[in-house]
């Protein structure tokens, strides 16, 4: 389980972000600006908070008062940023097996769901955005998180492509029972993906349900 109390003090806001993951999908909506990016940010150590705690199970991941800090590689997060970030140079299969801490099953499983199995040997900067979009959420899944963060993970995709990736995300999740945090501004895609629902209003979260 994540739990966590924290805020970030940035110029035009304070962040102010409570809550805790023990399973399932969160969606997390909110207007550009409203601080969204910066609470999943601080939860994958991104962001170092100006003051409170992240704890993962009995691991403290953050306590400003006691100076702890648990830099991003040793957290275990599966964490997929607004953009396509992939490495080029690489083929699609080594860009989702980078961490190593998946099997082969995993990446087999995760090129089908992906629609990337046709593009297992190519390298990963010459796809689409769409395509690319999908290598990061393989390889976000192939290093099996303890919690996964997904900013705005479909927003490269068109409509088509979008409703089925989703669909095969979705089940990926539930059935590696991840707790996830899914970034969205799409409210419709909100309605259909969490099974909570959180949003984020001048910088405050809100629990919607």
């Amino acid at each position: 389980m994540i739990t966590f109390s924290f805020t970030v003090a940035r110029p035009s806001m304070i962040v102010k972000a409570e809550g805790s993951l023990s399973s399932g999908i969160t969606v997390l909506t909110g207007s550009s600006g409203s601080g969204k990016s910066t609470v999943i940010k601080c939860i994958a150590g991104l962001v170092k908070p100006t003051t409170g705690i992240i704890r993962c199970d009995e691991q403290t991941w953050v306590d400003r008062d006691q100076n702890i800090w648990v830099p991003a590689q040793h957290r275990q997060v599966g964490y997929m940023p607004q953009g396509n970030i992939v490495f080029p140079h690489l083929s699609v299969e080594h860009n989702i097996t980078y961490s190593k801490r998946g099997t082969p099953d995993m990446c087999e499983t995760l090129l089908m769901r992906l629609d990337l199995e046709k593009y297992r040997k190519t390298k990963a900067g010459n796809l689409s955005g769409g395509e690319q979009q999908r290598v990061a959420l393989g390889r976000a899944l192939y290093s099996k998180p303890t919690i996964l963060l997904l900013d705005e993970p479909l927003s490269a995709l068109d409509w088509n492509l979008r409703k089925q990736v989703q669909e095969d995300l979705i089940s990926i999740i539930r059935e590696w029972d991840v707790p996830c945090v899914w970034v969205t501004h799409d409210e419709s895609e909100a309605k259909t993906v969490g099974d909570g629902h959180w949003t984020c209003e001048e910088g405050k979260i809100i629990v919607v349900k």
